[in-house]
């Protein structure tokens, strides 16, 4: 109960101070897979936003331990490369869910998964990204358009849709 009052306290922290600054936000990472399904344990906060708001974010959460914060990010798996960022149509689709009992906003599931297939990390990694994948498809509705819509805005055409394929998601 100790680590779920740390992280219950980092998300009080996280959203009062972001919201104060006037910062749009999201939890996109273990957190956001744990609140569509996924049975991992969250042991941190990762916040993504608009590159427009990192350096008051950052200026902001400066001494919130156990809270990374990120911006347009570049994955590079396998000599591809592939995006993620948060943009007006990921904002318009952002879902509110409760975790630890603090409302907090969270990536679009679709948005969730993209991530997940993209990095595919494995058990040997401290990881269990497609076994995530499947626990937030059987838990959540899936906007198809919108997924294949993501995966082009991502650069991530190739990689994700194998798995989608292996994993019958499209």
């Amino acid at each position: 109960m100790q680590g779920d009052e740390s992280i219950r306290f980092r998300l009080f922290t996280v959203k009062n101070r972001l919201e104060k600054a006037g910062v749009r936000w999201v939890v996109f990472a273990g957190a956001a897979a744990h609140c569509y399904g996924s049975k991992g344990e969250v042991s941190d906060i990762d916040v993504l936003l608009d590159g427009v708001d990192l350096e008051k974010a950052k200026e902001v959460l400066m001494n919130a331990e156990g809270v990374d914060v990120v911006a347009d990010l570049k994955m590079n798996v396998n000599g591809e490369t592939c995006l993620f960022f948060m943009d007006s149509e990921m904002e318009e689709r952002v879902q509110w869910k409760r975790l630890l009992n603090v409302e907090i906003p969270v990536v679009p599931v679709e948005d969730k998964i993209i991530s997940k297939a993209i990095l595919q990390r494995v058990q040997a990694q401290g990881k269990h990204d497609i076994e995530d994948i499947k626990h937030m498809v059987a838990n959540e509705k899936i906007d198809s358009e919108y997924l294949e819509k993501r995966i082009g805005k991502y650069r991530a055409e190739k990689r994700v849709r194998r798995l989608f394929k292996r994993l019958g998601i499209l």
